[in-house]
C-alpha cells in the first residue's frame, strides 16, 4: 500500500507516494476519447540502505490500462500498454543499476520494453536503443535532493481499435546532478519534438513499436498508472502529469 511521506527540496517541501510494490492509479476524466497522450512523472529511488548497491530484481511500469482490474499490480490484465524495465508479471525482473554519478550525485539505470497484454496475454516490443535513468534519494557524500523525469507518449492509430505505438523520454546522465521541478517536468510534457531541459537535452525514443489494440473486444483504455514491485526498496513519485496531444 502507497504511504505520503516528504521531502525537503532547495525549492521547498514537497510530499511524495512511496511505492513498494504497490500501483498508484488515476482514471482520466476524458476516458477513452484520445488518440494520442503522454503521461510523465517526477520521482526518484530509494537506495539499498544508503549503499551502492542495485536494485535486483524488480520491475517499474508506467502505462494506461482497462480500469483498476489491469493495472501493473495484476498478473494478467485484460487490456494494457505501457513502458516497463522488466513485464511486471515476471517471475524474474531485471536488476536496476547503481551509478556513482558525480560529486555524490548518484543514479539508477536499467532495462525496458513496450507491453501490450490483452485478454491476460503478454506481448512485448522493444526496437531502438536508450537507457533510462532516474536519480537516487541519497544526500550523502555531498549529493542534492533530487528529482528526475520519465515519461511515456502512447499515440494510437485510430480511436477504438489499430495499432499502438509508443515512445519514451528521459534525464540524461547530465540531468542527474540536477533537481528537476514541476515546471520542468510539464515543459518536457508538451514538448512537441522533445526536450531541453535546464540546458541539457532529455534522452529520447521515438514513437515505435506498434502494437494492435480493440477496445470493442478488451475493453477501453481509461486509466494511468504508475508500478513498482520491490518490497524493500521504495520508488518515490512526487508528481504524474497526463497531457493530451490529440
Amino acid at each position: 500500500m502507497p504511504v505520503i511521506y516528504s521531502r525537503n527540496f532547495a525549492t521547498g517541501t514537497q510530499q511524495y507516494l512511496a511505492l513498494g510494490p504497490s500501483d498508484y492509479t488515476r482514471t482520466l476524466s476524458i476516458g477513452t476519447n484520445w488518440s494520442r497522450i503522454r503521461i510523465g512523472i517526477l520521482a526518484a529511488m530509494s537506495t539499498v540502505s544508503e549503499n551502492a548497491w542495485s536494485i535486483r530484481q524488480c520491475s517499474w511500469a508506467l502505462g494506461v490500462c482497462n480500469g483498476a482490474s489491469s493495472t501493473g499490480s495484476v498478473q494478467a490484465p485484460t487490456h494494457a500498454f505501457g513502458w516497463a524495465s522488466s513485464l511486471p508479471s515476471s517471475v524474474s525482473p531485471g536488476n536496476w543499476t547503481y551509478n556513482a554519478g558525480t560529486a555524490g550525485n548518484s543514479y539508477f539505470s536499467g532495462g525496458w520494453n513496450f507491453y501490450r497484454y490483452a485478454a491476460g496475454t503478454a506481448t512485448t516490443a522493444a526496437t531502438g536503443s536508450i537507457t533510462p535513468t532516474l536519480p537516487s534519494n541519497t544526500t550523502l557524500g555531498g549529493a542534492i535532493a533530487r528529482r528526475g523525469i520519465l515519461i511515456l507518449d502512447i499515440n494510437k492509430s485510430a480511436m477504438i481499435s489499430g495499432n499502438i505505438t509508443q515512445g519514451i523520454m528521459c534525464g540524461a546522465v547530465g540531468h542527474m546532478s540536477l533537481d528537476l521541478t514541476t515546471n520542468d517536468l510539464y515543459a518536457a510534457l508538451e514538448s512537441p519534438t522533445g526536450a531541453t531541459i535546464q540546458g541539457t537535452a532529455m534522452l529520447m525514443l521515438a514513437l515505435g513499436n506498434s502494437l494492435a489494440f480493440n477496445e470493442v473486444t478488451n475493453g477501453i483504455l481509461d486509466t494511468v498508472f504508475v508500478y513498482w514491485s520491490h518490497a524493500t526498496v521504495p520508488f518515490q513519485l512526487y508528481e504524474i502529469g497526463i497531457f493530451r496531444v490529440g
